[in-house]
């Protein structure tokens, strides 16, 4: 009997993912255990990889049963319950091991296989293939590959390949199998993290002879750190050198003087990454919210007792807190928080968009101090590590982040939030196609804990789910101090584009942004859209400039400020000279043509408005007023974020111009105006939530004044004023929309009445992807007809994705209504299954004509943010 191991492979296809058996040597047995990260063989040629081990277990071995080469790190890098929830993930979601296992483990925790080469002496060899007969074999191309390799000691394929002009991949593998290279692999041990070297006086050293010692020093570098040290006692080196204003290189060489003459030991401690801390924080001078426990109204105790009940239970639960905009739904979490914390377990608190970050942090930072570790992706590889390892760790119980901190290693989870749950940015869009409120709900129940959704607009299904007593429901229907809720006007703009005012700023709204000039208020305004121009036209042809990549028209930006100042002679030439066009889909960038690529023609229609256009109008119409604007061009940068955001709390700002960044979640107290300056642009998308997620963003960005002292007002501007999406939003009638949301919903088959899966083709091949693509319908139709005939299901499709075309590879989609359940995964799996591991042109044992190497890409998305 031998020792066992159950490994996924993390680089391999979905149709071949699976636990894979080998055996443990005896030699390594005490390294390998479940969660740790191995080198194993794998495949025909036995390609050296890496691999998680799932399970040990006792078996016999044959011929066919390989070894485990090795184990990477000190430690595995799942505990068994992360290692359940990769394998639920992969499950719920129908992706590899390998991709949920990226997104719950950072990067800088992975070990990783690297491989190098070098040329066997020719009296070395063991190859029934003679040594000249080995050489003709590799044609021309591989001779010219060997000379290269044989002038290098050791070398890897990248440093072969950027030596040629062609692929050698197949030439590496064919020098190896004739056996003129050998291969070793050695594993990249992942980051140790990084260390603060602390210098303390020697013992041994008499502080009454400290200045004679110090006097007798040659060395200036040494003298100072030497006295600085026996002055101020130990402290880490770097501050030392800053203190005395000498060069980092300068001052490690002194302490390595000082060491060796036995004045100073030196010891090391952990240093974590982390920009996230109460002196930071003031050090930059943001804000950093209430310190003391503010007392809560009767409707708030009466929300967090029934929260702290559910979690007293014992027993996984969910919760969804439903408040009105300013009703204090965060003073109801942070004393949920303070009874969860009291009995030392942990706290999972999500937020939508890394804007909201700084915000949520410096509250909870002056709350809860250094117990809070932060994650989203705007932080550095390095500062992720360090975040993980904290809560990994115990030294954080308060996590706090985007959608990946929902992964966050914490050990004994008492409470998970969900803020703003409606936001569909809680839903990834790439592998694992997760949604945050699945992965919540799974380590609610794993750790007996509760979980809490929170929005003044809850997304339909989960407000469906509270009134069917699936969550328990929980209503703040007073804004916190009984601040009134801001006077709402909906304004309707056919009439400013009839009087020639061509300016995304109606007069209404002009005329608040005048007024809170003057009073020293400030205002938000809304804009869904980036750049400058939506798209470029041409006057004669009317043909828009598309990308070359993909079927999406390119969007102009500028970079000159203030075109709108321009006149009309200069306006066009202008602008060709200082702005772009770009692809928002894949990047492609490319200067304003001089002439129409279709009919030659000189002249170009800009149309539309993005955020940079409404900042030239803005200021052109207000030249003393301060605007700031916050999208993903102005957001780049890192702490961006904050840096705007504060900068607009400290009032160096009048006016905050934004995409849906500005819309969320914020606490402005001197804001009195909130201006939509397009309210249409997302009410007709071609999606079953746009209504719903219409009047959350109205609700929402409505709910961002009068929050403070100061009446606040919302100028919705619309060309639709009658909508009964817009006038429930401007009332806050959640209640009244719901109502007539989910009898239509129901009445379409729409969730939460059903499940919707997409299911998506993609290949450069357009006609093969046709093909193909009409070969998945028959099969799926197959399918239900046989072995999964009890599965009910309506079925859509073929037909082209939304955006058809991108980076030149065409997508095509089937998309399914049908109840998410074990045995639908189970189907679909299986078509993936099917569709993955069949050769070009052989799909469920039907011939497809092909390419030569034409490939097909499939994908499936759950539930989808968009459909």
């Amino acid at each position: 009997m031998a020792k066992i191991a159950g490994v996924y492979i993390l680089d391999i296809p979905y149709h071949a993912d699976k636990a894979y058996s080998y055996y443990i040597p005896s030699t390594i047995e005490e390294t390998v255990e479940v969660g740790c990260v191995v080198d194993v063989p794998f495949g025909k040629g036995n390609r050296r990889t890496t691999g998680i081990v799932a399970e040990i277990c006792e078996g016999e071995t044959d011929a066919r049963t390989k070894p485990i080469i090795g184990a990477a790190g000190d430690r595995a890098i799942l505990t068994e319950e992360l290692l359940r929830l990769c394998l639920f993930v992969k499950d719920y979601t129908l992706c590899t091991f390998g991709e949920a296992l990226r997104a719950i483990i950072p990067p800088a925790s992975m070990s990783r296989v690297m491989a190098s080469y070098r040329v066997v002496p020719e009296e070395e060899r063991e190859n029934p293939v003679s040594y000249r007969e080995a050489i003709k074999k590799l044609g021309e191309r591989g001779q010219r590959v060997f000379e290269i390799c044989k002038i290098k000691q050791k070398f890897s394929r990248q440093a072969i390949q950027s030596e040629v002009d062609f692929n050698v991949t197949k030439i590496i593998s064919l020098m190896l199998e004739l056996g003129l290279i050998e291969q070793s692999v050695e594993i990249k041990s992942s980051s140790k993290g990084l260390k603060n070297r602390i210098l303390h006086l020697d013992e041994s050293v008499d502080r009454g002879t400290i200045d004679d010692i110090a006097a007798a020093m040659r060395s200036e570098n040494q003298r100072k750190i030497f006295k600085y040290v026996a002055d101020f006692g130990d402290t880490v080196d770097t501050v030392a050198f800053e203190a005395l204003d000498i060069q980092t290189s300068s001052g490690r060489v002194a302490t390595a003087a000082l060491l060796k003459k036995g004045l100073i030991t030196i010891t090391e401690e952990e240093r974590f990454r982390n920009h996230f801390t109460v002196e930071s924080l003031l050090r930059e001078g943001g804000f950093v919210g209430m310190a003391e426990k503010p007392n809560l109204t009767v409707e708030q105790s009466e929300a967090r007792d029934t929260i702290v009940k559910l979690y007293e239970s014992g027993k996984p639960s969910a919760a969804l807190l439903h408040g009105v905009t300013g009703s204090g739904k965060t003073n109801v979490i942070m004393a949920a928080i303070d009874r969860v914390l009291a009995d030392d377990r942990g706290v999972i608190m999500l937020v939508p968009e890394i804007a909201l970050t700084p915000q949520t942090v410096g509250i909870f930072v002056r709350r809860y101090g250094d117990r809070i570790a932060v994650i989203h992706s705007g932080l550095s590889a390095g500062e992720r590590y360090d975040a993980w390892r904290r809560i990994r760790d115990g030294l954080a119980t308060v996590v706090i982040g985007t959608r990946s901190a929902v992964f966050a290693p914490m050990r004994n989870i008492g409470l998970i939030v969900i803020d703003e749950e409606h936001e569909y940015t809680y839903k990834s869009d790439t592998n694992p196609k997760y949604l945050a409120h699945d992965i919540a709900s799974y380590r609610a129940g794993e750790h007996k804990a509760v979980m809490v959704l929170s929005s003044a607009t809850p997304s339909v299904t989960s407000y469906y789910k509270a009134k069917e007593g699936k969550y328990t429901l929980i209503e703040l229907k007073n804004r916190y101090g009984n601040r009134p809720l801001p006077q709402v006007q909906i304004y309707d703009m056919r009439g400013e584009a009839a009087a020639g005012n061509l300016s995304p700023v109606g007069d209404l709204l002009a005329d608040r942004l005048h007024r809170d000039q003057k009073q020293g208020n400030q205002s938000i305004l809304f804009l869904n859209r980036r750049g400058y121009n939506n798209y470029v036209s041409c006057r004669t042809c009317g043909k828009s400039i598309k990308c070359p990549n993909c079927s999406v028209t390119l969007t102009y930006h500028s970079t000159s400020s203030n075109l709108a100042n321009k006149t009309d002679e200069d306006f066009e030439q202008k602008r060709r000279q200082s702005g772009y066009l770009t692809c928002h889909m894949c990047g492609y960038k490319t200067r304003v043509p001089e002439k129409c690529p279709k009919c030659g023609k000189e002249h170009f229609l800009f149309m539309g408005c993005g955020t940079q256009k409404a900042e030239d109008d803005i200021i052109s119409m207000f030249p003393d007023l301060r605007v700031l604007r916050m999208d993903h061009d102005t957001t780049s940068s890192k702490y961006s974020h904050e840096d705007i955001l504060g900068s607009f709390r400290r009032g160096e700002a009048d006016v905050l111009l934004g995409t849906q960044m500005v819309t969320k979640g914020h606490d402005f107290p001197r804001v009195a105006t909130v201006g939509v300056l397009n309210a249409d642009s997302a009410l007709f998308a071609d999606d079953y939530r746009a209504g719903e997620r219409t009047f959350a963003m109205l609700t929402q960005v409505i709910g961002r004044a009068g929050r403070g002292d100061v009446a606040g007002v919302a100028v919705v501007q619309t060309y639709n004023p009658d909508n009964e999406v817009l006038t429930m939003a401007a009332t806050q009638d959640y209640k009244a929309f719901y109502s007539g949301e989910i009898k239509l919903r129901k009445a379409l088959t729409f969730p939460p009445f059903c499940d919707i899966a997409v299911i998506t083709l993609s290949s450069a091949d357009e006609g093969y992807l046709g093909l193909v693509t009409t070969r998945m319908y028959e099969r799926i139709i197959e399918h239900t007809r046989v072995e999964f005939k009890d599965i009910p299901m309506i079925l859509y499709g073929p037909f082209e994705a939304p955006v058809y075309r991108v980076q030149n590879t065409c997508r095509m989609r089937l998309v399914m209504k049908c109840k998410l359940n074990k045995r639908t995964r189970e189907f679909i799996s299986e078509l993936m299954r099917e569709f993955g591991k069949s050769s070009p042109g052989e799909y469920g044992k039907k011939t497809v004509q092909t390419k030569t190497n034409s490939r097909i890409t499939i994908s499936v998305d759950l539930n989808p943010s968009t459909v």
